[in-house]
């Protein structure tokens, strides 16, 4: 293995062992107010250095957590200085899932005519770092122009994906479930393509399971959010989901999708080999399993592009944590709560 190779293992390995931990989480929970979230991360190792100009006292929850966001930005930025390609080729698609967040969010502005909102609330790093221009998109007068502007896009080159656009060139109405799905689905077809031409025997095959595993549990959310908040056929259903698989086929997982009970779903999961701890909520239970794998490469893989893939997942997972830690802080709830609203 190579020296960089090595490096990235390391300090893979050096940041996921700042992260925040359980007794960090209990005393976050117990916070009064935002300034005072601000102040403990400002002490923690993770985020000690992009909160160490801020004044706490005075900063807005929007602001805290756009400097969080870029914190963990820069993390995945700063594998920049390896000489491994591989982590290289992965960090574009960092890029691209954040892209493509930006470009939902900035679609849904345009249906609900809140383009001025999302404009002030799109962090400035993404703007720095888009390769197109978001605020374009959020400030087209209607769907039609907004289509028309995203078939220009580099997520935008399928099949599936240019005929719902031209279609909404014409009519002016989307859909942002298939909009969001499609979008996803050509994600991850090209991080699969990704890994098939540039990985190798056992590192292939361990990168490519991570990636699949990680679908399995965004398709279990997708379509159960679908089953109990919307009116589609299950033939609709199964046809949004991304049409790739680790352990769940398309008809399980709709059949996962009928039952209401979390807990009940996560019975099933463990019979299938997907151990959570947070049956709270679809996503609680999902995130869960997704890091308790995630967690286990973390220490185990000598992977570098695995490893570097699984610190990606874990932070974006604690981003999550802080802001609903902040929600629920900002909201009055008790810390016990908040706790049973995180992953940990």
């Amino acid at each position: 293995m190579s020296f960089s190779a090595n490096a990235v293992l390391a300090k893979s390995r050096a940041v996921y062992g700042r992260r925040l931990t359980r007794e960090d989480y209990a005393r976050l929970a117990s916070m009064k107010s935002v300034s005072d979230v601000c102040e403990y991360l400002r002490q923690t190792p993770r985020y000690e250095k992009a909160l160490s100009d801020v004044n706490s006292r005075t900063i807005h929850r929007g602001r805290l957590e756009e400097l969080l966001k870029r914190a963990v930005y820069d993390v995945f930025e700063s594998f920049h200085i390896f000489d491994y390609s591989n982590c290289r080729s992965y960090f574009k698609f960092i890029v691209a899932r954040v892209e493509i967040e930006q470009m939902i969010a900035a679609v849904s502005a345009v249906i609900s005519k809140s383009s001025d909102y999302y404009i002030a609330a799109l962090p400035q790093f993404i703007a720095e770092h888009s390769y197109f221009d978001l605020p374009a998109i959020a400030s087209a007068e209607n769907i039609k122009t907004a289509a028309e502007i995203l078939r220009k896009t580099p997520y935008c080159s399928g099949k599936k994906i240019k005929k719902m656009l031209s279609e909404a060139a014409a009519t002016g109405e989307l859909s942002i479930p298939e909009f969001e799905s499609e979008l996803y689905a050509e994600y991850y077809l090209n991080l699969l393509k990704l890994i098939e031409n540039e990985f190798h025997g056992r590192e292939k095959k361990e990168f490519k399971t991570a990636v699949l595993r990680t679908i399995d549990m965004e398709n279990v959310v997708f379509i159960y959010r679908k089953a109990q908040f919307s009116g589609m056929t299950s033939g609709e259903n199964r046809a949004s989901l991304i049409p790739f698989k680790y352990r769940l086929s398309a008809e399980e997982t709709e059949e996962l999708a009928k039952e209401k009970s979390v807990e009940k779903i996560a019975l099933y999961l463990e019979k299938k080999g997907f151990y959570g701890t947070n049956p709270e909520t679809i996503e609680l239970l999902t995130d869960s399993i997704s890091q308790r794998e995630l967690e286990k490469k973390l220490r185990l893989s000598q992977s570098p592009a695995v490893v570097y893939f699984a610190l990606t997942q874990c932070l974006l997972i604690e981003m999550k944590n802080i802001r609903t830690l902040i929600e629920g802080v900002r909201y009055g709830l008790s810390g016990t709560e908040i706790l049973k609203m995180l992953v940990i």
